[in-house]
């Protein structure tokens, strides 16, 4: 893992996360980086639990296997609009799609190899499950009214960008964390 550059946004990075939200405009501004900070700590939380819980395991792969998870790989580049997806995770039936060709392209852009990639996005993914199994929604943890006609509030919905932060947290908390024990290691044994 060393000699790479974290692929995910960092915590100074995650507010133009927030800023994608189709529902941005309706956070009141002083909520934002309140809401935001939130979102990211549980993610982080999540990373060290997950990281306490598997003894530091590096393999996705057999983390999400052990947790009941089916991962299916795609050999396809999936985009939509001018989106590239790499992966999601369907709550309903406990799988995660990875998408090989974009994944690919992505390992390419940031320097790794494509297995590496593939566990990288799948920690991603992992925290997503974890939301929907443990957690509960980070997208629900704040919400915004729906509609507004003047004073009227018609029901409420969740921020999305909130979940992709706190998994964004996830992936990069859990990854620093085996670079940090892994230079430790090389530190007691020169």
């Amino acid at each position: 893992m060393p000699g790479y550059t974290m692929p995910f946004p960092g915590r100074e990075l995650a507010m133009r996360e927030l800023t994608y939200d189709p529902c941005y405009e309706k956070i009141p501004e002083e909520d934002r980086a309140g809401i935001v900070d939130t979102a990211w700590k549980k993610g982080e939380a999540a990373a060290y639990a997950v990281y306490e819980e598997y003894h530091g395991e590096r393999d996705f792969f057999r983390i999400a296997e052990d947790s009941g998870l089916k991962i299916l790989t795609r050999d396809t580049d999936y985009v939509v609009g001018s989106q590239r997806y790499f992966s999601d995770y369907l709550s309903g039936k406990n799988e995660i799609n990875l998408y090989l060709k974009s994944i690919a392209l992505w390992a390419e852009q940031n320097h790794m190899e494509p297995r590496q990639a593939q566990n990288m996005i799948l920690s991603h993914e992992y925290f997503h499950f974890l939301e929907c199994t443990k957690l509960g929604l980070t997208s629900r943890d704040y919400q915004v009214p729906m509609l507004r006609i003047g004073p009227l509030k018609i029901g409420r919905i969740g921020i999305r960008a909130l979940s992709e932060i706190g998994a964004h947290a996830f992936a990069r908390t859990y990854y620093q964390r085996l670079e940090q024990e892994e230079q430790g290691n090389e530190r007691t044994t020169v």
